[in-house]
């Protein structure tokens, strides 16, 4: 009796060992088709499906890339072509998700600011990288500060595989950056100094944003008026002044809208340096003495009083 039930057990062992194996082996199948499936897509980063890259305006058209990737553990095993297209979704969506109004709005990129010479894109087969970039030749020059620009792309096509639907689509990001200041995070200087009416001299201190235009010029709100995220074009236009680096780092001032300003001569001021903090860190410091004044109204033309303006900025990032 004993030996029949042995036998009896034996057989239920073998049968659950058989189909654990079996039911591991199609769990290994299934686990395998997931992992090593390909999967083509456009890289970017976010929820927005933007890829941002920052040219220093020093760069004579420069040349940046976006990459088309493989998902998947192992290489693509067959060459894959991807045609690509500009995008005619996801920009709108972008601004609809970000801006309240038009004035705020992503721009597209200039057509003569960029050029990508092939929108036909091959991945070889067995890239270890599984993935190939994509070159885009930029001319930056002239663009502003103030605007996003994007160059959006699509993925038309692919020969092999599949398309990753939520990245199918890309919004190439062109920032702007140079010695002095960038764009991406906005650069922010100390401000310290004194505002001169009459013959009396007010001590003045705070922050002033400080934003890229050139190679080696930025632009920043005269006197102590405050730059913000929410300040419009318009008090842009009114208030700004531009400051001039020249290479024996004398610093040449001239307005950069409808204001009126006027540099005034000591031979401290007017001037970019670098000195090191207690850190042991190179900070930029640049001193302007100037007089302004800005439009308040037009037909005919009326300006507010002088004011003049001496002060050292220290760059805080």
């Amino acid at each position: 009796m004993n030996q029949i039930i042995k036998k009896k057990m034996t057989l239920i062992c073998s049968i659950i060992v058989c189909m654990a194996s079996f039911i591991g082996c199609k769990g290994d199948e299934m686990y395998e088709k997931e992992m090593y499936h390909p999967v083509i897509y456009l890289l970017s980063n976010g929820t927005d499906n933007v890829y941002t890259v920052v040219i220093p305006f020093k760069e004579d058209k420069a040349v940046n890339y976006f990459s088309v990737g493989c998902g998947g553990s192992l290489p693509n095993p067959e060459e894959v072509v991807i045609e690509l297209e500009p995008d005619t979704v996801l920009y709108d969506k972008y601004n609809r998700m970000n801006f309240d109004n038009e004035d705020s709005y992503a721009r597209f990129l200039p057509a003569h600011c960029y050029e990508i010479s092939s929108y036909r894109v091959v991945l070889p087969a067995n890239s270890p990288e599984q993935y190939v970039k994509v070159p885009v030749k930029i001319n930056q020059q002239g663009l502003s500060p103030d605007s996003i620009y994007f160059v959006p792309v699509a993925i038309k096509s692919v020969s092999k595989y599949e398309v990753n639907p939520d990245k199918y689509n890309m919004l190439f990001r062109i920032a702007v950056e140079n010695d002095y200041a960038e764009q991406i995070n906005t650069t922010v200087y100390y401000q310290r100094g004194i505002t001169i009416s009459g013959s009396t001299p007010t001590p003045i201190t705070g922050s002033k944003m400080v934003y890229p235009l050139s190679k080696d010029e930025v632009r920043m709100f005269a006197g102590t008026r405050t730059q913000t995220s929410k300040t419009t074009l318009a008090e842009i236009n009114t208030y700004s002044i531009v400051a001039k680096i020249n290479a024996d780092s004398t610093v040449v001032i001239h307005p950069y809208g409808t204001i009126e300003v006027e540099q005034l001569d000591d031979e401290a001021y007017n001037r970019y340096y670098t000195m090191l903090n207690a850190e042991n860190k190179t900070v930029d410091y640049i001193d302007l003495y100037y007089r302004f004044r800005t439009l308040v109204s037009t037909n005919p033309d009326v300006y507010s009083n002088w004011s003049e303006i001496k002060e050292s900025l220290q760059r805080m990032n």
